[in-house]
């Protein structure tokens, strides 16, 4: 009985090990094809900002003008949710469990802190 055990593991190891030769030979018969090259976004033409630094400079104050906008924008939200929350938790008595909309909306604070926090350190 041992030795047919063993006899059938050999023979799958056996079996396993010549398919993972085949298909390693099959494979280099077809090499990956290399990834495309990144797209850069919104890179302007290095001649069109040399020649026109002014519409260049006016274009940075105006995305930072934007980011600036939703950031605050996403600061009023969180002390929105945040308030909500403060104001859920004060009319549960302490010996309730918390309920599922209190939990899904501290997750969704902290969504918003953290993409905040990715914000403000410029990403």
């Amino acid at each position: 009985m041992v030795e047919t055990r063993r006899v059938f593991v050999l023979a799958m190891a056996g079996a396993v090990g010549f398919l993972a030769a085949e298909e390693g030979r099959l494979l280099a018969q077809y090499p990956p094809t290399p990834p495309p090259p990144p797209q850069p976004a919104e890179t302007p033409n290095p001649a069109e900002a040399h020649s026109n630094p002014r519409a260049m400079a006016a274009a940075k104050r105006a995305r930072r003008q934007q980011d600036e906008k939703e950031f605050r924008e996403g600061v009023e939200r969180l002390y929105h949710l945040t308030g909500e929350l403060r104001e859920e938790v004060q009319k549960t008595t302490t010996t309730e469990v918390l309920s599922v909309h209190m939990v899904k909306k501290t997750e969704e604070i902290e969504k918003l802190a953290k993409i905040l926090k990715n914000k403000a350190k410029g990403g």
